[in-house]
């Protein structure tokens, strides 16, 4: 099933309960946690959110809170939200994968995206792709499984 959202499209030939996993912030300066937004206690420019690390975070989070059933769609723009609430086999795929294993950056693929090879506790072997804008909404997401 193919789902069209923002600047990305969402491809999800998935299959699929993990509780929502903690992963540590520790090490990236004043980011003790990361709030609704990305942000508690301290602000953050268009220049942080475009970074690789940044994203790497977002996507975590991301990936838990979707597992979880948690998901912030205000941490989405509208139609990114729209295209995510309409895929309903993501969330069953991602509850069906287990707990993130392992997540690497892989490359940018394109001005303001970040490209990620997530493995999940299943062995289930993924590529995420996902763009932050200057307002730390998630503008672009991007599912990939190898058929």
């Amino acid at each position: 099933m193919k789902i069209a959202a923002a600047a990305f499209v969402a491809s999800l030939a998935l299959c699929g309960p993990a509780a929502a996993q903690e992963h540590d912030h520790a090490g990236h300066g004043a980011h003790g946690s990361h709030g609704a937004a990305g942000q508690e206690g301290h602000a953050h420019d268009a220049a942080h959110f475009a970074t690789a690390r940044h994203a790497e975070h977002r996507l975590r989070d991301t990936i838990v809170a979707m597992q979880a059933g948690t998901l912030n769609y205000d941490t989405l723009t509208p139609d990114l939200a729209a295209a995510v609430r309409g895929a309903p086999d993501a969330a069953a795929f991602l509850r069906d994968a287990g707990e993130i294993q392992t997540l690497e950056h892989s490359g940018e693929p394109g001005p303001g995206a970040h490209q990620f090879n997530v493995v999940f506790a299943n062995g289930v072997e993924t590529t995420w792709t996902i763009s932050i804008n200057a307002e730390d909404k998630i503008q672009g997401l991007l599912l990939q499984r190898p058929s």
